[in-house]
This record gives C-alpha cells, structure tokens and sequence, in this order.
C-alpha cells in the first residue's frame, strides 16, 4: 500500500502534542513511538530470533535472501530513551534486504535510567563479541537512525580509538550527533511535521546527564573524524536535525581521510524511513543506502584479494 505523503505528514503532525508532551511520561511515549515504527513492515519471509550477546538481548533479523552476504549491526533511534529492538525490526528488515545481508539490533539500554557512557559501552561490548565469535569485520556494516545513528558515529570513533577492527561502512540516517545544541537550546526550527526543537531539548540532557555535551562520545560531530571507516548519510531537507549532518560534512572534510556519501532529501521529515512500507521516497531511500553499504563490502573483498 502507498500513501500520499500530505497524508503521513497530517498524521504526524496531528501526534505531535501528545508526543512532544512531559504529561505522557517516558512509558507512553515509548508506546507512541512503537506505534510509529510499526509503520515499517519487514519484507515477507523474514525470520526473527531473540538473542544474547555480552549481555545485551539482541534480535536476529534474517530476511528472505538464502545467501546474505554480510552482516548490517542497526542500532535504533528514539531520544537514546524511547526505541527498541522489537519495534525497530521492521526498518533494518527492510534495510537488511536491500543491502543483502542479516541484521542484528541490540536492545541497548536507554536513558533516563542508563545515561551515557553505557549504551556506547555497551555497544563496544557487542561488537568486540561478535569479532571474538567470528565475525569479520569486512563484511559488516553498522547503521543506525537518529539517536542510533550518533551513536553508531560515536561507536566507530571508540573502536577506532581502541585500535579495535572497524567495520566496512557506516549508515547515518538522521543522525542527531549534536545534542550540545540541545542543551543550550539553541537548536533551528524547521517544518518538520513532528520533532521541534524543544523536545531535543528535552532528551539531550536526560543522556548527557552532568557531563560536558560536547564529549564526543555524546556529541561526534565535536570528535575526530580521521581515520573512521566510509559514511553513507542521509538526511531530510525540513528535519531540524539536519543541521547535525551539515557538522559532520565539514568534520569528515577536515579529518582529509574519511569518506563521505551525503544525500539529502528535500521537503522530508526526520526518520522518514520509517514509513518505508507506505511512502515511495522511503523506499527509494532504504533501497539506496542498502545498495551503497553493500557496495562497501564488495571493495573490501577486493581489496583483500589484490
């Protein structure tokens, strides 16, 4: 089924006040969230598994391909605060299919119970795991949306600072690497049809905690940049996180070394692909980056062949 974009931006902007209000509380913005990204449908045939690994639940996403051909770790948005796995399956299913590959999605925990570092530890964790039971670097990508998408930032900078194996690419959608801006409240407005700034406002500092913002293991857009592996960004013209992506531009040309892939989709909204199962451009977008990230594993194997 398709729908009209004017459709899916009257929706969203019809659930702003409840999901911009405190009054909600963490647990029924959570469930307003789920109901969000349940939009997104996993392609049929797809076969889930609930897994353990150090520690973090994992779901297992393997979608309908007999043979994929590497590995996409997707890390979920929502304020570092209100996504999850489970409601996520559905967006890096259809991701995962469209790069090929089987998807893992850890369960990491979220504010304002666990603030940072935890969730980024927790992700080394993972990772370093899933390196120690085979996994090759590669052939694995990690992608996240949003507040999993500074967080799969943050995460390649503390791998690399680790001297610990990166992985081929990385895939930002709607990144939000720059919550100092939040916290000093100083954040544009734009016409996204959901997100105001005052509800990053809101959530940066129930991360951040006491701690300096501008950490860039909180705010990457403020860390290096040198030496990361190749980013496939894509943002949404009226997100008012966009203006995240336009720090990690220039930090990427700084650094002389990383590469980076930035498609920008004017007159879209934040984490639009999560109506991938409804909205044309959000399945030109997930089709897209899969093929880009894919396409990074295939440099690799060459590179290790020559």
């Amino acid at each position: 089924m398709r729908v009209n974009k004017r459709v899916i931006r009257a929706v969203l902007r019809g659930a702003r006040p409840l999901f911009g209000s405190p009054r909600m509380g963490v647990a029924g913005r959570r469930i307003m969230l789920a109901t969000l990204t349940a939009a997104a449908r996993p392609p049929k045939g797809t076969r889930f598994e609930r897994v353990a690994i150090a520690g973090v639940r994992v779901d297992r996403v393997q979608p309908p391909q007999a043979a994929p051909t590497g590995t996409l770790i997707y890390l979920h948005g929502g304020a570092y605060a209100l996504g999850s796995a489970r409601g996520y399956r559905g967006l890096a299913a259809q991701l995962a299919a469209a790069a090929g590959m089987t998807a893992l999605l850890p369960d990491y925990s979220r504010a304002p119970d666990a603030q940072y570092p935890i969730a980024l530890e927790e992700m080394v964790d993972v990772y370093t795991q899933l390196l120690r039971d085979g996994l090759n670097p590669k052939t694995t990508v990690i992608a996240g949306d949003s507040a999993g998408g500074g967080l799969t930032l943050a995460l390649a900078m503390a791998l690399r600072d680790r001297g610990i194996a990166a992985p081929a690419a990385l895939g930002l959608i709607c990144p939000w690497a720059d919550l100092a801006i939040d916290v000093e409240g100083i954040r544009p407005v734009l016409r996204d049809p959901l997100i105001l700034p005052y509800m990053c406002s809101e959530w940066a500092p129930r991360y951040a905690g006491s701690l300096d913002p501008r950490l860039p293991g909180i705010s990457p857009v403020y860390g290096d940049m040198t030496g990361l592996p190749p980013i496939i960004m894509q943002t949404a013209g009226d997100d008012p996180i966009s203006a995240d992506a336009e720090k990690i531009e220039t930090a990427c040309a700084a650094s002389k070394t990383t590469l980076l892939d930035h498609r920008r989709f004017d007159h879209m909204w934040h984490d639009f692909h999560l109506q991938v199962s409804l909205l044309p451009e959000a399945g030109d977008a997930i089709a897209d980056l899969g093929t880009k990230l894919r396409n990074h594993l295939h440099t690799q194997r060459k590179a290790a062949v020559t």
